[in-house]
């Protein structure tokens, strides 16, 4: 049978046309080409690798400077990475401001604050240092001046800071007595508009001599305003960005191309048709579904926030650490019991109370098809627009104002004599308050399915069952509800998996207050990463949590195909 098979496949391959499969050629090619180009990109943007850094780091300076000047990303860099930059020893700016900043005047180290001479300046801050550098031999300038000292310039792209910067009144020129940091290398320097980022001149800081004299470079000014200069490369930041902003859709591009060159190698043109309808199915799938996840793990071990829109450093385990032995202990395990408790009820009071209604109303009558309909409603309503309405029925100062003392239901018990709890205010309440809605909205819902499951259970077993002497009780308990195993198992299984998850109703209507009495699992991760701005701690409890789920539902599926049985 197996070389039947061998003997079809290879007939089939034989009748594929040489120019298919040259063509499949050809897309391997491409797609490895631009599965490289998005790896790369993947690397440096997001997994920010060491080697790369150098570039990344850059990107992320033009980045910030575009965001605040409200323009795209500009500037360039080279190869040759931190080292691209040049020794600044002396700046003079004449015209509508005349200033000096001599570096001779500053201790070698780094700053955190901006080297100042008038309108002139290196600006600092405490993740960007100005590093003032002692010069291996004293050098001159062609002004007569000797120095020893330098500010060191990295290869910043379009940085505002590790820069010079400036503020002029108006049209000015400034003469800049710089090195390119390579040897026998010039560097192309850039003065840039610091409101828009577009550059307004250049000019070419000759190589680094110790024998020659350091010859000025003069940039004009052309008008008033705030200017920084920077060294630029020949590789355009830009594309750069777009590479790093675009590397997972790159690199799927790539992978598809590589995929379908190889299908076109193997089978004929007709199944291929076949093969591309699918396709656009399956990217998407790839790129909201497992792409996520992913990323998910990769944020877990990084210090990735919010507010971080640069750099992110790897961290290993310190979130996972911080979750179980540190601070996060206390509160994982805490959410962990308030989400298996809301999860314990959501799941008993769907499977009896849905069963119990569907034995209420397994009757095909009209008036008993209205009712369940009605019952059967709430299922369609919006979850966030049940809470809000939920809010006025029961307790809460978020619906009836500081003022107000009792909702809808406490002022209706209160007509009978009854003093209602403080629903959604008190913490020994207020989980109970929000399973007020959660049986409201899903008994209809598992009524309706075990309705359906009663209507194809054969009457033979109920007629056999009452020649044999056994009343409506023993009728249930030996033939409705092993009967209805297998829709109970469904209805536990999905009743399980969206309790544990439950977010909406408790954000709407507590945010998972108050305290942290209702403060489930999901509610905890969406304070973290959302109100904390801890980004990455947020996606390490994700990635615990989705693991319990996993672990739990390939327990109870294990556990079914033993004990449930499916035979009518």
């Amino acid at each position: 049978m197996e070389d039947v098979n061998k003997q079809m496949k290879l007939k089939e391959r034989q009748l594929i046309s040489p120019v298919q499969r040259g063509t499949g050629i050809v897309l391997i090619v491409i797609g490895a080409l631009v599965m490289l180009v998005g790896l790369f990109g993947y690397l440096a943007g997001d997994w920010q690798i060491e080697p790369l850094m150098w570039m990344t780091d850059q990107v992320f300076i033009a980045r910030e400077v575009a965001s605040n000047a409200g323009t795209g990303v500009t500037g360039a860099f080279d190869l040759d990475g931190e080292e691209s930059g040049m020794h600044v020893f002396r700046a003079e700016l004449s015209g509508a401001d005349d200033s000096v900043i001599s570096v001779e005047a500053f201790d070698p180290g780094e700053y955190k604050k901006a080297l100042k001479g008038g309108s002139l300046q290196f600006p600092a801050t405490k993740d960007r240092q100005t590093q003032v550098i002692e010069e291996e031999t004293p050098l001159t300038l062609d002004n007569g001046e000797t120095v020893t000292r330098a500010v060191k310039f990295p290869g910043a792209g379009s940085s505002k800071y590790r820069s010079l910067k400036m503020t002029v009144e108006g049209a000015s020129t400034l003469k800049l007595y710089a090195l390119s940091s390579l040897s026998g290398s010039e560097r192309r320097v850039v003065l840039y508009n610091s409101l828009t980022g577009q550059e307004v001149s250049s000019a070419m800081i000759p190589a680094f001599d110790a024998s020659a004299p350091v010859r000025a470079t003069e940039l004009s000014i052309p008008a008033v305003g705030t200017y920084y200069v920077s060294v630029r490369g020949d590789i355009p930041i830009a594309a750069v960005s777009a590479i790093m902003n675009h590397a997972v859709i790159i690199l799927l591009a790539g992978l598809v191309l590589v995929f379908n060159g190889i299908m076109m190698r193997l089978q004929r043109w007709e199944r291929m048709k076949d093969l591309f309808f699918v396709e656009p199915a399956l990217l998407l799938f790839l790129l909201f579904v497992y792409y996520p996840v992913i990323d998910l793990i990769r944020i877990a071990f990084t210090n990735m926030s919010v507010l971080t829109t640069g750099k992110q450093d790897f961290v290993g385990f310190a979130n996972f650490d911080w979750m179980f032995n540190g601070a996060g202990k206390r509160y994982f395990w805490e959410s962990l019991k308030i989400t298996g408790i809301y999860m314990f009820w959501e799941v008993a009071i769907t499977l009896v109370g849905g069963m119990l209604l569907a034995l209420l109303f397994n009757r095909m009558t009209r008036a008993f098809n209205v009712m369940r309909t009605v019952v059967f409603m709430p299922k369609y309503i919006a979850v966030s627009t049940s809470a809000v309405v939920f809010q006025w029925i029961l307790y809460s100062t978020i619906a009836t104002g500081i003022g107000q003392s009792e909702g809808i239901l406490n002022y209706t018990l209160a007509l009978f004599g009854v003093q209602g709890p403080h629903w959604l205010i008190d913490s020994s309440s207020a989980l109970s308050g929000i399973l007020l809605l959660t049986c409201w909205r899903v008994v209809g819902y598992a009524m309706m399915i075990y309705l359906s499951a009663m209507q194809g259970i054969s009457q033979d077993y109920y007629e056999a069952a009452a020649i044999d002497g056994a009343d409506g009780v023993q009728r249930f308990r030996y033939i409705t509800i092993p009967l209805l195993a297998p829709t109970t198992l469904f209805l536990f299984v999905t009743t399980f998996i969206a309790s544990m998850k439950v977010f909406q109703s408790v954000d709407v209507m507590t945010g998972g207050g108050p305290g942290t009495s209702t403060n489930v699992m999901v509610q905890w991760i969406y304070n973290l990463t959302f109100r904390d701005f801890h980004t990455a701690r947020g996606a390490a409890v994700s990635l615990v949590f989705f693991v319990i789920l996993l672990i739990c539902t390939a327990a109870t599926m294990r556990y079914s195909n033993r004990s449930v049985n499916y035979d009518a």
